[in-house]
C-alpha cells in the first residue's frame, strides 16, 4: 500500500500576499482592532490608508449613518493619518480607522469620489459645475439648497484662495490658506488699487 508524503508546509508570506479591500472594509464595520496584526507581513506592506479612508467614508445610506461614516472618518481618522509621526506606524493608523466606524455591522461601501486635486493645490479654479456633482455624491439625498450653498461657500473659498496664491506665487499652499483667512477680498481689492493695478 502506498503512503502518502507528508504536504510540504508553504511558507504563510508567499501564500497571503493579496490584501483584499472588502475583507478590510468589513473588519472595519465589525470594529476589529486585532485585524491589521493578523495580517501577513505582505499583507501589511499593501495596507494603503490612503485608499482605505475613500472606501470607508462613503457608504449606500442616506441619513444619519451615511453621514456618520463621512464625518468621522474625518474626525477620528483623517485628519491626523498622514502625519509624519502617525504614518510611521501603520497600526495606529488602522487603529484610528477601526475607531471612526459605529460597529454597526456590515455596511456597502463605496468609493469616495474626490475634487481634482489641481483645485487643492490651487492650480486651477474649481468650477461650480464640477464642485456640485462631487458634493451631490457626497452627500446624497441633501436639499438642492444646501448643496448649492456648500458649493457656493466651497468656490468662492477656493477662488479666493487661488487670487491669493497668484499674487504670491512663493508662497506655500498651507500659508495662503491661512493667509486667506485673515485677508478679504476687499482687502486685496484695496491693495490692487494702491499698487496701481
Amino acid at each position: 500500500m502506498a503512503t502518502r508524503k507528508p504536504a510540504v508546509p508553504v511558507d504563510e508570506k508567499f501564500e497571503n500576499t493579496d490584501l483584499d479591500i472588502f475583507k478590510v472594509l468589513e473588519a472595519l464595520d465589525k470594529k476589529d482592532y486585532g485585524f491589521y496584526s493578523r495580517l501577513t507581513e505582505e499583507q501589511q506592506k499593501k495596507f494603503v490608508p490612503y485608499m482605505i479612508t475613500h472606501w470607508m467614508s462613503c457608504i449606500n445610506a442616506t441619513g444619519m449613518l451615511g453621514a456618520y461614516y463621512t464625518m468621522n472618518t474625518d474626525a477620528a481618522a483623517n485628519k491626523h493619518l498622514f502625519n509624519e509621526r502617525v504614518q510611521q506606524h501603520p497600526e495606529l493608523q488602522w487603529l484610528m480607522l477601526c475607531a471612526a466606524s459605529p460597529g454597526m455591522g456590515k455596511q456597502f461601501h463605496q468609493w469616495l469620489p474626490h475634487l481634482n486635486a489641481k483645485f487643492g493645490r490651487l492650480e486651477a479654479k474649481a468650477p461650480k459645475k464640477d464642485v456640485r456633482e462631487y458634493f451631490e455624491k457626497v452627500y446624497k439625498g441633501a436639499a438642492k439648497s444646501d448643496i448649492d450653498a456648500i458649493t457656493e461657500a466651497y468656490t468662492t473659498e477656493q477662488h479666493h484662495q487661488m487670487r491669493l496664491s497668484e499674487l504670491n506665487p512663493t508662497m506655500k499652499i498651507d500659508d495662503v490658506i491661512a493667509l486667506s483667512r485673515i485677508v478679504t477680498s476687499e482687502d486685496i481689492d484695496e491693495y490692487e488699487k494702491q499698487c496701481g493695478n
